[in-house]
């Protein structure tokens, strides 16, 4: 009996491969027969990682129908540039010249005639009250297809990091999903997913994820680890609970999470030292989203991340001295709701070194981003490339999640 056959799969706005990764870890037999972004980076970080897969650094607006029939597509995979429907961009929306490669791409899709089996799409919260989303469901709905929104963060799945994003999957499939389908927006994954949310179940010491050991604090001896694993992390947890930024997505339940220090790299203290926060970038600490490695929610993590503090992602706090944490709250009660945020003087500037804040790295972004080990990053790329990169990919694991719903 012949093997089926291979669901042949086009990545449109490919980026750093996200949509790719998560096939591989849907399970899914496939072949991607295009990759198509026109990042020059992201695509160098594509081709590092997928250097048999046929990736081309065009417009996708210049895709033509011919194209679109030869290549015999069964999935297309598409995340659009998301800048029209942000809530710190200007929301043109369709007005907007970014969004022109994908009308252009619902276009293609109404016209063929021989369409894709499976279209997957994912965008920022804000999308789904856009034009350009009302034209999306129009163009399934009259091509026959089943679609299914959803709004979905990676804190449902077991995953410490807020990442809130709009997606909809849809089948030309004549008995629609596997899943009971819903004309609104669901906010909950299908039971039918509830037994392949593998991080729900992770053990502390999988060979997968990086666990830490020890602080880096002078006095204890330094493991190899990005913070702290401390027998009193509840203290540390209570004592700097005002030094976190809780506004996104409070009402997600978030306590089945793994916590934060199970996606941190095992490495040496000397090697954090270049993604410690320098002490301009400290007197910021007002604003920023401080967590340690016992919690298990982080925020959202930006193409800004490492160039701006504000909402561009969380920081790292690396000690596990809890009179200095309770210092920094003290501080920070202090000075938070003042009209001028006063300079501050060596004393406080001691206080804030004394908590070893940092940067997550690239890696430990991936990680949260639910990259798999062997994802790596071109290292001639420059911090603020990775970063902006990461910042502007999607989280792996909830896509893998959807598109085996969507295959089902």
């Amino acid at each position: 009996m012949a093997a089926p056959r291979k669901v042949r799969v086009l990545e449109l706005y490919s980026g750093i491969g996200g949509m790719h990764w998560a096939l591989q870890e849907s399970g899914l037999s496939f072949e991607v027969v295009a990759a198509i972004d026109i990042n020059t980076t992201a695509n160098q970080i594509y081709r590092h990682n997928f250097p048999d897969v046929r990736l081309l650094p065009s417009s996708i607006d210049k895709l033509t129908v011919a194209q679109f029939e030869a290549w015999n597509i069964d999935a297309v995979l598409m995340s659009p540039p998301c800048q029209p429907f942000t809530r710190m961009g200007k929301k043109r929306d369709v007005e907007d010249i970014r969004t022109k490669s994908f009308m252009h791409v619902l276009h293609l899709i109404s016209v063929v005639e021989n369409k894709p089996r499976y279209i997957l799409v994912e965008n920022v919260k804000g999308f789904e009250t856009s034009a350009a989303r009302q034209k999306l469901v129009e163009t399934l709905r009259q091509c026959s297809y089943s679609s299914q929104e959803f709004l979905l963060t990676p804190l449902q799945t077991g995953v410490p990091n807020c990442r809130l994003r709009y997606y909809l999957i849809a089948t030309l499939a004549q008995d629609g999903f596997t899943f009971p389908a819903s004309e609104s927006i669901l906010e909950e994954l299908p039971a039918e997913a509830s037994d392949w949310l593998t991080y729900k179940t992770l053990i502390c010491d999988t060979a997968d994820l990086q666990s830490c050991d020890q602080s880096c604090d002078s006095g204890t001896t330094p493991g190899q680890n990005g913070g702290v694993c401390d027998a009193n992390e509840k203290t540390l947890e209570d004592a700097g609970e005002n030094l976190r930024q809780i506004a996104d997505e409070t009402h997600q339940e978030y306590s089945g999470c793994q916590r934060l220090k199970h996606f941190i790299e095992k490495q040496s203290c000397e090697y954090f030292q270049e993604f410690l926060l320098d002490d301009k970038e400290l007197t910021r600490f007002v604003i920023m989203d401080i967590v340690q490695p016992s919690l298990k929610k982080s925020a959202c993590f930006t193409r800004r991340y490492g160039h701006f503090v504000e909402g561009a992602g969380s920081i790292v706090q690396m000690t596990s001295d809890g009179d200095a944490v309770r210092a920094v709250s003290k501080l920070k009660s202090r000075v938070v709701d003042l009209p001028e945020r006063p300079l501050l003087g060596e004393e406080e500037m001691d206080l804030l070194r004394g908590l070893q804040l940092r940067y997550f790295t690239p890696r430990e972004i991936a990680n949260l981003l639910c990259f798999p080990p062997q994802f790596e990053l071109p290292t001639e790329l420059s911090r603020i490339q990775m970063y902006r990169s990461l910042g502007n990919s999607l989280n792996v694991h909830v896509v893998s999640l959807l598109i085996r719903l969507m295959t089902l």
